[in-house]
Order: structure tokens, then sequence, then C-alpha cells
């Protein structure tokens, strides 16, 4: 009879132990927002780039664009997108530095205050040219499409708020804040 109990207790124990040990690999199994990344050029995206809708055929339809503004838009875009490289690969190199100055015995605050600022300055930039886009867009389109892309946007912005608002009233997530 003890023999048997003490199976019982041991299973119990390894049943429990088990069960501790799945737990974390189980609730990062249900990754917020319903398992989807937002990322991509459907619409999904947090950032998506204004002049990237050239590549959604459903937007295009949506807009109702021309074969001349898809041009316009797709040309813009490339000009774009090569104006915004040489930026990133400078502020890759900045942060690297940034990094190498954090990573040494005895920090310099001067070097890291100056590439901060260096840092600064190259995220200004972008800034202003992802801001050219929204312009430049703005010129390519009438007021008609301007109109249903603001309207869409909005929706979109509405639903993104929803999905926030949801995971944010996730019972596993204050969960896992408390730890």
């Amino acid at each position: 009879m003890n023999l048997k109990l003490s199976k019982k207790i041991g299973t119990g124990i390894m049943a429990f132990l088990l069960t501790i040990c799945f737990i974390p690999a189980i609730s990062g199994a249900f990754a917020p927002g319903e398992g989807r990344q937002h990322i991509g050029f459907h619409g999904e995206g947090y950032h998506r780039p204004a002049l990237g809708i050239w590549r959604d055929s459903q937007m295009i339809k949506k807009l109702g664009l021309t074969e001349e503004q898809v041009k316009q838009i797709r040309d813009e875009d490339f000009t774009f997108r090569e104006k915004c490289l040489p930026l990133k690969a400078q502020l890759d190199g900045l942060r690297l530095q940034m990094d190498k100055a954090f990573s040494q015995d005895v920090v310099d605050d001067t070097i890291v205050l100056k590439t901060a600022k260096m840092i600064s300055d190259v995220e200004g930039k972008l800034f202003v040219l992802k801001i050219e886009t929204v312009l430049t867009l703005g010129k390519i389109l009438n007021a008609d499409q301007i109109k249903k892309m603001k309207l869409y946007r909005m929706k979109h912005k509405r639903k993104d708020m929803k999905q926030c608002r949801k995971q944010l009233s996730n019972p596993f997530m204050k969960k896992v804040d408390d730890l």
C-alpha cells in the first residue's frame, strides 16, 4: 500500500514539474496579435511607407489609380528608397559606434553624446525624407483619392487600436508583467 501511494505521489510530482517546465513554452506559442506579425505591404504594417501602395493591387483598385499614377508612385518609391539606403547604413554604423562606446571599461561621456547627436541628425534626415514622400504622394493623387486614402487609414488605425486594447486586456499579459 505504501509503495502504491509513493508511486502516485511521485507521478503527481513529475506531472507537476513537467507542467511548470512547459508553461513558458505554451505561453510563448500564443503570441499577441492572433499569431500574425504586422509587417509587409498588404496594409498590416504599422509604418508602411506611403509610396508603397503601388505594390498593393487591392489598394490600387480602391483608390482608382491610373497606370500613369502607379508608374509615378513606383518611380518615386524607388527614388525614396535609394536616398534612404546611405542614411540607414550611416545610422547602423553610428549605432555600432554607440555600442562600442558603451562596451568600454570606462565610458567616455563626450564620445557617447557626440554619437547620440549624430544619430539624432541622421534620424531627422530620414524623418524629413518620409515627410517628403507623403507630400509627393499628395501631388500625384487627386482630391478624391486622397480622401479615400485618409478614410482607409483611419479605419485601419481604429482596427489597430482595438487590437492594442485587446492585447492590453489579455489576462496572460498582466501575469507576465507582474513577474
